[in-house]
């Protein structure tokens, strides 16, 4: 067999089984007695710093010890997670993570960090990809844009914000499902797509749905890529909804600490998690991040990772996702 995909199976059978692994580090009694840190993979100031912001300052609330949230911004991901995956498996140093956490284990041709270092702890949150039209294309409906993309094979473009990210996966996987041949052009940010978008340079944009949701009269939101509707943008479907089942390939913002962490404290930090992101307080806070609260426990998150893990092998398999 193929040494990269040897590697590339394993990775899946890391994913689902990170969260059973043995705990080889004692589990303090008392824990937690000490600063708990978030390793964050993007710059101070964004999204997930301000969502771990919001929840670390409950959770120094409820447990009476400080949480920080430490920025480790840089090759997708890759150096936060390896980060973690190095420290003391003992619930102090923990990371959150998004969906290149899987793709750079696909796309890249080295890896810093393995599936198997990392043990799931929560979904915190979902964060919903969209697909989004210029007004002028007057498309009102997703098949309609299929049927249009059907009838013009190549000419269609849909812009997203860079090679290899979550909207370029989320427009390729609808052009496997659907059958048709859309044009990806990259952009160094969801801003410059969408201001192409408006300004007729593209022709649709798969980005965040605040993004595609943000201009109305100029760009409709077609469907959401998430396993329901996004509760401030009630009025989209999903792309389920408007008939590509196969298309559920949401953002997230995931826990986890590094493998061999105590499964007492995994516990203890999974149960937490789940009651902060539902509290009335912190919600509606996280929804206008962008953030829909999940709060999944270890098992499910495993689960959702270890299919995202094959969508992504799929689509890379397939030529269609290229850095």
């Amino acid at each position: 067999m193929n040494p990269a995909r040897r590697h590339t199976l394993a990775t899946g059978l890391a994913i689902a089984g990170a969260a059973s692994l043995p705990s080889f580090a004692w589990a303090d009694p008392a824990y937690p007695n000490n600063v708990i840190k978030f390793i964050i993979p993007t710059a101070a100031g964004g999204g997930h710093d301000t969502m771990m912001r919001v929840i670390g300052q409950k959770l120094t609330e409820a447990w009476g010890q400080p949480s920080i949230v430490e920025s480790r911004a840089g090759a997708s991901g890759a150096i936060a997670a390896a980060t973690v995956a190095r420290a003391t498996p003992d619930g102090y140093t923990l990371l959150v993570n998004y969906s290149a956490l899987i793709s750079n284990l696909v796309l890249q041709p080295t890896q810093t960090y393995k599936m198997s270092e990392l043990a799931p702890i929560s979904m915190l949150a979902l964060t919903p990809i969209a697909i989004g039209v210029r007004e002028s294309l007057n498309i009102k409906t997703l098949k309609q844009l299929v049927d249009l993309a059907t009838s013009k094979p190549g000419k269609i473009s849909y812009g997203s914000y860079g090679p290899g990210s979550g909207g370029n996966f989320v427009g390729e996987l609808l052009n496997m499902t659907a059958g048709i041949e859309t044009v990806h052009v990259p952009y160094k940010g969801e801003a410059p797509a969408l201001q192409d978008l408006i300004g007729g340079q593209i022709d649709t944009a798969v980005v965040s749905l605040g993004g595609v949701s943000r201009y109305p009269g100029k760009i409709r939101a077609l469907a959401v890529a998430s396993p329901s509707r996004f509760p401030l943008y009630p009025d989209v479907p999903t792309f389920a909804e408007a008939g590509y089942p196969e298309v559920v390939m949401p953002g997230f913002g995931a826990l986890f600490a590094p493998a061999g962490t105590p499964k007492a404290i995994i516990d203890k930090l999974s149960t937490e998690m789940a009651r902060i992101v539902k509290l009335p307080d912190v919600a509606p806070k996280l929804l206008e991040l962008g953030f829909e609260p999940a709060g999944w426990g270890p098992a499910k998150l495993s689960a959702f990772l270890a299919e995202q893990l094959e969508l992504t092998k799929k689509l890379v398999a397939s030529g269609r996702i290229k850095l």
